[in-house]
Parts: structure tokens; C-alpha cells; sequence
């Protein structure tokens, strides 16, 4: 005897209800295979009504342009969600309906005309935003100057979004089945309609502990051992410098193994002082790179205590300037930053970082949310407590550095501005996320009338927000110690936030920035997956755009920190280009 047949005889309410289903069964049985495929996987009305919305929101600009693949992924996706949604509602207002009309169902005449409206309606829809998307992407290539798509690519963004739906849906009905099967299983010993709610309640439970309590785990843990392996990789060409003042190097009180893939490659890579001569035409200094892997201490205090002795062993403490950097995920310090401060200054600098994991960002931010927080906070009070003995006239200026996730650790050290102020000479945070706790605070409270984008914060006495090259920022009346922050308008990670998903934000509200286009609108939940899909290809854009910030680290440190001497614009524009060369360089391993 069937399942269906048992829910029959056990219960006349059911056999008012389901006479549909039933007779659907029944034909089902008489098909071939592909027929009982097809029955298997047909669509509900309102998850398609609402999975056509949504499917076409995803097609509308988001800030970066996307390959055919990932608009594919996006699409399929975001389709799929809104589907879900839709079925949810179709099956509270069934119930409505049908309490409405007394359980008469609707007539096979009006669902049949309703699915050919929807049809017809769903079409003309999809083919007028696909034409849109093309359009939008063109305009938004063209903004960013890079290369547009094929027209043979959204062919194959239907296709391949279309293929992401069925399989999302075909998962979607074993669960339903796998519910159905255990309602009518528990029906034995209960009412029918406890057993269908007890039934949903308990295959969603198993997905969602499957998920955290064993896959989730598991994944985190074949991750960690990945990026553990990697974390041991040397990049072909890396070897341990041969001057004193680089971590690793002759007489560091940390060996070259132990810095990690990332504090190797900072190491690796920086200029010494016959390559800035070479750029200055005058005297310089080897600049001082110290760094302390996760492999060098046993906790974040004794890498930021060990840091400091490795610092002041290499001469850090007497040198014009020290920077205090709290790297990303994976330990990864900006070299571009790093660069473009020793060429500034002449090699007299000193930069101090650590590394608190191997994981990427994005993981980082998952599974030890705190770890940044803690490192930030440790390396800056170890260091600073070091500084803060010297003589004042004689001692370098401090100032902390941070980028993307960097950036929160970096402010962890401090409760607030009047603290960061007394205790640091500068502070620059670029593409620092939107929680970050001081942009946080400087952006709610805010001047009346300025932008959430780039708000002005007391008048820019102290803080300041810029744009990038786009949108030059005038500095009159800045007093030292100065904030920056650096966020472009196009940054994914300067402006992704869970709150996406039902609320839209000022920065949405207000004038686009230069490089946004202006039919960039908010919808509910697919503008924040367009958000984080964004993320993942953000420092793959051109410089100027997006994450990637490359030579404007150079106007950024001028902003900042600025060095005695002048420089001039022509040899600016050179060292703009030199780090900008290495920028890309750099996120083409990052990524």
C-alpha cells in the first residue's frame, strides 16, 4: 500500500484535500520516466512568481561587473531563494484560499490561465532584463575599462542558471519527500496535521544540525589543514634576506621558516636601500620589515612581545617613522602600503606586523571572528608600551595601519578617538568593512547633510573619509594626528552588511559615486548576495576601483604621514606607478 493511500484511509480531512493530489499520482504512474521527472520536479506558482522576480533582480547592476560563469552562479542562486520564499507564501495563502472557498480548490480553468499569463508575463520579463543586463554591464565595464562580454554569454547565463535551479529544486524535493515519507509514517500514532508539522520540523532540524554540528566542522577543519599546508609554502625565488634590519635575516630573533607563506613574502619583497637610492638619487636606508609568525609564540602575547625585541633588535625604534600593521586573514601585509611608505621616507621607516592566522579573511571572519581583535589589540600595547618610554623628541612617529579586515583589528586597541589621538601620531584603515568600530560610530553620528558614503565627522578636524583619485579630498584645516580612511564608492567590503537583506542603506539613497552606476538600485536579499558575491572579486578590479587601491596608497601616506622632504609631482607619478605594478602583482597571489 502507498504512502498516499495510507494518509487517505487514516484520515477524512485528508481525503477532502487531496483529491488533486491523488489523481496528479495516478497519471504520474502511467508515464514513462521522463514524464514522472518532470512531475517530480513541477513548479509551484508562487515560488515561480516570486523565483521570476527575483531571478530578474539579479540580472539589474551591483557595484562590479561579472564574468558570464559567475553572473550564472549569482542568477542561479538568487532564483533559487526567491523560489523558496515564493513556495512558503504559496502554501500559507493555499491555505487561505481554500478556508476562503470552504476547500473548494480553484478550477483547472483559471490555474490554467494563471500559468499562461505567468508564462507569457515571465518571459517578456526575463528577455527585458537580459537585455537590460547587457546594457548595465557594458555601461559598467566601461566605467571600470574593462572588457565586455560576449553576447553568446548570457545564452549561456540562462543555461547554466537554469541547470543551478533544477539541481537546488531536485534537492529541495528529496527533502519534501524525505517529510512527506516521515508525516505519514508518524500518522500512525498521531493526527494528520501534527504529523505533517512534526515531520517539517524534524527534517529541517536534520539539515540544519547536519550542516553545524558535521559538515560545517568538517569543512573548517579540511580548510585549516589546507591553508595550513600552504601556510608552509615558499613562493619560487623567496629566500632569506641577507641584511639585518628584515625579519628571518642575519641575527633575527625569528627564523625565516617560522614567518609563514605571507610574512615570507612581505619580507621577500620589499625594497632595499640601492633600489631606493636608485628611485631618490639620494642616500637611503635599508627600511626595517619585522614580522612574527603564528609558529614563532605560543600566544598572540608572546608574538607581540617577541615583535617588539625583534623590532628594536633591527633598529625599528630609531628610525623616522613606525608603523604598527595588523594584516588580513592570512597574514598578508599590503606591500603595496609597505612600499609606498619606504620610497616616501627614503628606507628611514620601521614596519612591525604579525600573524594571528592562515585562514583567508572570509573564513577568518567565520571561524575566529575574535582572532583579529586580539592581535591588533596585543601587538599595538606591546609596541606602544615600548615607544611610550623613549625620548619624545628623539622617538619615530607611531602611526597604526589596517586594511580590510585588518582594519577592525587594527582599532581594536582603542575605546575611542580621544584615546587613538593621544596615543598614535596617525591612523589610515583602507577598505576597513562596515563594522569597523570607529567608522562605524563617525558614520552614524555624522555632520547633518553629509553623505553615509563619505561623511564628515566634526567638520574633518580629525577624520576624514576620501574616495580615491575620483573624488579629490581637500585637506585644509586637518590638524594632526590625522584618520583616514580610504574606501572607494565601488568597494564591496566597505559596504556589505547582513542589513542588506531587508532594509536598504543611506549610501543607497544618496548621489552614486563616480564609478556606480546609477540604475544600481536595492532589493530585498539579492542585493546583499550581489554584495558578497562582489567580495570575492573585489581586489581583481582595475586600481582605483573597487578593493584594489594600489598607487593611491601614495597620496594616502602624503595625507597622513607626509615626510619632510618635498617631493616632486613627476617623480610621484612614478613611484603611483612602481606601487601600483606591485599591487597587482600582489593580489594576483593573495587571490
Amino acid at each position: 500500500m502507498s504512502v498516499m493511500a495510507t494518509l487517505v484511509e487514516r484520515s477524512a480531512p485528508l481525503r477532502r484535500r487531496l483529491p488533486a493530489v491523488q489523481r496528479r499520482m495516478a497519471a504520474v504512474r502511467r508515464v514513462p520516466v521522463l514524464g514522472r521527472l518532470i512531475g517530480w520536479l513541477r513548479l509551484d506558482f508562487t515560488g515561480s512568481l516570486v523565483g521570476t522576480f527575483f531571478f530578474c533582480w539579479s540580472l539589474t547592476p551591483s557595484l562590479l561587473p561579472r564574468t558570464w560563469y559567475y553572473q550564472a552562479l549569482v542568477t542561479g542562486v538568487t532564483a533559487t531563494v526567491g523560489y523558496a520564499i515564493g513556495a512558503l507564501i504559496g502554501v500559507l495563502a493555499r491555505l487561505i484560499v481554500r478556508r476562503a472557498r470552504r476547500g473548494r480548490p480553484l478550477s483547472r480553468q483559471t490555474v490554467a490561465t494563471g500559468w499562461s499569463v505567468f508564462g507569457v508575463a515571465a518571459t517578456l520579463s526575463a528577455a527585458w532584463y537580459m537585455a537590460g543586463s547587457a546594457r548595465w554591464q557594458s555601461d559598467l565595464r566601461e566605467l571600470m575599462d574593462v572588457d565586455s562580454p560576449r553576447l553568446y554569454h548570457y545564452v549561456l547565463i540562462l543555461l547554466v542558471a537554469f541547470l543551478l535551479f533544477i539541481g537546488f529544486l531536485a534537492v529541495g524535493r528529496v527533502l519534501r519527500g524525505a517529510s512527506r515519507r516521515l508525516g505519514a509514517f508518524l500518522a500512525r500514532w498521531i493526527p494528520v496535521q501534527l504529523a505533517v508539522v512534526v515531520s517539517a520540523v524534524l527534517v529541517a532540524g536534520i539539515v540544519i544540525w547536519s550542516w553545524t554540528g558535521l559538515f560545517y566542522p568538517w569543512m573548517l577543519s579540511v580548510a585549516n589543514s589546507a591553508f595550513a599546508a600552504v601556510n608552509q609554502e615558499t613562493i619560487a625565488g623567496e629566500r632569506p634576506p641577507d641584511i639585518g634590519t628584515h625579519s628571518g635575516g642575519p641575527g633575527s630573533l625569528v627564523s625565516w621558516e617560522s614567518l609563514g607563506r605571507k610574512g615570507r613574502e612581505f619580507i621577500a619583497e620589499g625594497p632595499d636601500a640601492e633600489e631606493i637610492e636608485a628611485f631618490s638619487g639620494r642616500p637611503a636606508l635599508d627600511p626595517v620589515r619585522t614580522y612574527v609568525g603564528t609558529e614563532s609564540a605560543e600566544t598572540p602575547a608572546g608574538q607581540a612581545s617577541l615583535a617588539v625585541r625583534e623590532l628594536e633588535r633591527a633598529g625599528g625604534f630609531d628610525r623616522d617613522v613606525l608603523v604598527v600593521v595588523t594584516a588580513t586573514g592570512t597574514g598578508w601585509v599590503d606591500g603595496a602600503a609597505a612600499d609606498a611608505l619606504e620610497y616616501l621616507y627614503n628606507g628611514d621607516t620601521a614596519i612591525v606586523s604579525m600573524q594571528y592566522s592562515y585562514l583567508p579573511s572570509w573564513l577568518s571572519f567565520l571561524a575566529e571572528r575574535e582572532q583579529v581583535d586580539i592581535a591588533g589589540q596585543e601587538l599595538f600595547d606591546a609596541v606602544h608600551e615600548h615607544w611610550s618610554r623613549l625620548d619624545s623628541d628623539s622617538r619615530p612617529e607611531l602611526i597604526v595601519y589596517g586594511e580590510s579586515f585588518g582594519a577592525v583589528g587594527s582599532a581594536a586597541a582603542f575605546d575611542d578617538l580621544d584615546e587613538l589621538t593621544s596615543e598614535v601620531d596617525g591612523a589610515l584603515w583602507v577598505g576597513s568593512p562596515d563594522w569597523h568600530p570607529f567608522r562605524e560610530e563617525f558614520t552614524e553620528n555624522r555632520d547633518p547633510g553629509s553623505p553615509e558614503r563619505l561623511p564628515s565627522y566634526q567638520g574633518g578636524e580629525t577624520v576624514r573619509f576620501w574616495g580615491g583619485w575620483q573624488e579629490p579630498l581637500d585637506t585644509s584645516g586637518w590638524r594632526h594626528p590625522r584618520v583616514l580612511f580610504l574606501q572607494h564608492s565601488s568597494d564591496p567590503v566597505a559596504f556589505w552588511s547582513p542589513e542588506l537583506i531587508w532594509s536598504r542603506p543611506d549610501w543607497m539613497r544618496e548621489e552614486r559615486g563616480p564609478d556606480v552606476l546609477p540604475h544600481f538600485n536595492w532589493y530585498p536579499f539579492v542585493t546583499f548576495w550581489q554584495l558578497t558575491a562582489d567580495m570575492a572579486v573585489s581586489a581583481l578590479m582595475p586600481v582605483g576601483h573597487a578593493h584594489n587601491y594600489g598607487g593611491e596608497l601614495v597620496d594616502a601616506w602624503l595625507m597622513v604621514a607626509p615626510p619632510e622632504r618635498d617631493w616632486s609631482e613627476d617623480k610621484l607619478d612614478q613611484l603611483r606607478e612602481m606601487v601600483q605594478s606591485f599591487d597587482m602583482e600582489d593580489e594576483d597571489r593573495l587571490w
